[in-house]
């Protein structure tokens, strides 16, 4: 499965994990980056998904411009 199926297939769920802002997939590096809000939230983030690195990306809240 490519790192953007698995991407698709995991957005929600990551995304119901209170202080992630965003996912998405690197497919230059195959790995999928999960934004937050705090460094603390990375606990919570899976380090693995189906065999694709999971990275975490400070960024704080986002909002609409």
């Amino acid at each position: 499965m490519a790192v953007t199926d698995v991407k698709r297939k995991y957005e929600s769920s990551l995304m119901s994990i209170p202080g992630v802002v965003g996912v998405f997939a690197d497919r230059a590096r195959n790995v999928i980056v999960v934004l937050i809000e705090s460094p603390e939230v990375c606990q919570n983030v899976p380090s693995m998904l189906e065999g694709y690195p999971v990275e975490c990306r400070v960024t704080g809240r986002l909002g609409a411009l």
